[in-house]
């Protein structure tokens, strides 16, 4: 399956990525993500990277020509190039957006290598030189790394929905018994920290004046009154800091922590 990228090299560029919350559960730093890709390079091409892209603290769904580095590469390649990621998500999370890439990277004369995934297998390189026949048709190697990368981003996609998934039901679990899931304690509530098991968790605890607040404000939404008209009755029933209209819609969105059911 593999093709046949240009003998002649100009540039070498790696490309790393990692968003925080990944480089706190996984290990995959920016520099573990360089020493792989430098490694790989010396290795097969006896020199060095000729510069690092990195993106940190941002996430792989975000299309890679909207983030800074990656952006930046693209502006700088060019014909017989080599760009390396360490694997398929480090580019991208999103199979449309690597579909829609990866034609581009061909036609400008880009080779590039997932090397940690794939090895020495490019899975882009530049398109051969026209020929005449069948030939000039069918590129039977460009199908088969098209049909694989179809396949590879979209298990991707996958397990990253997945792990958002399960992601939110463990906050939803937690909210159900009564922890915070992350940000300040929403109103009428409070952070107290108790013990759960080995671990310190934050538990939100009520606060009487702000919870009297809360059931004034879901008992007058049960009755159809918007926001605004919710802010004005509110202010006017209790002695507090003024709420404004926003505030108490933020409080009636709220879907995990701090809503009647959950708290």
């Amino acid at each position: 399956m593999s093709g046949n990228p240009l003998k002649q090299i100009n540039n070498i560029y790696g490309y790393v990525r990692v968003s925080t919350d990944e480089q706190v559960k996984s290990g995959i730093s920016l520099e573990t993500q360089k020493q792989q890709i430098s490694e790989f390079v010396r290795e097969k091409y006896n020199r060095d990277v000729t510069e690092f892209f990195a993106d940190e603290g941002i996430s792989g769904t975000h299309a890679v020509l909207d983030r800074p580095a990656s952006r930046d590469m693209t502006d700088v390649i060019d014909r017989h190039d080599v760009v390396i990621c360490t694997r398929l998500d480090r580019l991208s999370r999103s199979s449309s957006d690597l579909l829609g890439l990866i034609p581009v990277l061909q036609d400008i004369g880009i080779t590039m290598y997932f090397c940690e995934q794939f090895g020495e297998m490019p899975i882009v390189y530049p398109d051969a030189a026209k020929s005449k026949g069948l030939d000039a048709k069918f590129d039977m190697n460009s199908m088969a790394n098209q049909i694989m990368l179809m396949v590879l981003s979209a298990v991707a996609e996958i397990e990253h929905a997945t792990i958002k998934d399960r992601f939110a039901a463990g906050k939803l679990d937690w909210a159900s018994r009564g922890y915070a899931i992350g940000g300040s304690a929403p109103y009428g509530f409070r952070h107290v920290e108790v013990k759960t098991g080995s671990k310190t968790r934050k538990y939100l605890e009520e606060v009487p004046e702000e919870q009297a607040v809360l059931k004034s404000i879901y008992r007058l939404h049960k009755r159809g009154l918007g926001a605004r008209k919710i802010a004005k009755q509110v202010n006017s029933l209790h002695d507090i800091p003024p709420l404004t209209h926003s505030k108490v819609q933020r409080i009636l969105s709220r879907k995990f922590q701090g809503v009647p059911n959950a708290a």
